[in-house]
């Protein structure tokens, strides 16, 4: 009866240890899944600002070749006129 008595706290302080372990495992997951959302949170964040500064960009060169373009007409009506006074 002793040995069993023994073998069933020896049992007990074996599955109380496991547990302690597991726990801290847990806390250690949560703190890595907590880490992981913050990171995804940042990311759809960086996806945002970078949609708004590729548009930036695509209206930028768009009204940038515009300005060219009306540069170029201006310099052509210049040399125009210039050859016509000469």
């Amino acid at each position: 009866m002793q040995d069993k008595l023994k073998q069933l706290e020896l049992l007990t302080a074996q599955v109380t240890a496991r547990l302690q372990t597991l726990q801290s495992e847990v806390v250690s997951l949560r703190q890595k899944v907590r880490l992981q959302e913050d990171n995804i949170a940042r990311l759809k964040e960086n996806e945002v600002e970078l949609k708004a500064l590729r548009d930036w960009k695509k209206n930028t060169i768009s009204a940038l070749k515009k300005l060219e373009g009306r540069i170029d007409k201006e310099l052509a009506r210049a040399k125009e006129d210039e050859n016509n006074l000469l």
